[in-house]
């Protein structure tokens, strides 16, 4: 097992694809405004510079906006009713970035993503790792906030046993920093050190995953 550097090894695998990558807005605990300003930071962002990506999000005010901006690569739709999208085709790509821990019924769209997919396509996803040593020492010392769009939390374990039910099966299984821990400096260093020696304790859980045909 790897402790990875998410957004990179995202943009690595992406380079030159046909990518559906869905949650595309980013930056669901901010208003709308402050997620139209802040949108040249995501990873839909940079996907777009390398890529020939379609986005998927809920969040109609805000591709509204964008789309003011030029910014039209992102479809409006529920990502638990796929079967809705006026999409074809399959992908080489499907990203589901910090996304299913949001959802109330996640099935739905594992379900859904299949008419994407065939034998060759990669489904990459990234969630929060229940058993993260960041998360708990947060806890422990008060300073845990949780998403307020979040309704449902991962391990190792469980989520591969709900990706199973879908015939989906886990081809590599990793742990991953986001960009934002960066910014602690000497601490993300020595963290780093020690993820990289602990991989299971990271943050961040990190699935490639194929359809099992």
């Amino acid at each position: 097992m790897k402790y990875l550097n998410r957004n990179e090894s995202i943009l690595k695998m992406a380079t030159g694809k046909y990518v559906l990558h869905l949650g595309a807005v980013g930056f669901t605990d901010l208003e709308v405004n402050d997620r139209v300003k802040n949108f040249n930071k995501t990873l839909h962002y940079k996907l777009s510079a390398i890529a020939d990506v379609i986005g998927v999000d809920y969040s109609a005010n805000v591709i509204r906006e964008l789309e003011k901006v030029n910014i039209t690569n992102i479809k409006y739709g529920d990502v638990e009713k796929l079967q809705d999208l006026n999409i074809e085709g399959k992908f080489d790509l499907i990203i589901i970035g910090d996304l299913i821990e949001h959802l109330s019924n996640p099935g739905l769209m594992l379900e859904g993503i299949k008419r994407f997919c065939d034998e060759n396509t990669i489904i990459l996803i990234t969630t929060p790792n229940a058993f993260g040593l960041p998360s708990f020492i947060r806890y422990l010392i008060n300073r845990f906030k949780e998403g307020e769009e979040h309704v449902i939390g991962f391990n190792f374990f469980n989520i591969s046993n709900l990706l199973k039910r879908y015939q989906l099966q886990v081809q590599t299984m990793a742990t991953c920093y986001q960009d934002k821990a960066t910014s602690y400096g000497l601490f993300f260093h020595g963290g780093k050190l020690f993820f990289n020696c602990f991989p299971k304790l990271g943050g961040t859980i990190f699935l490639l995953v194929k359809l099992g045909l």
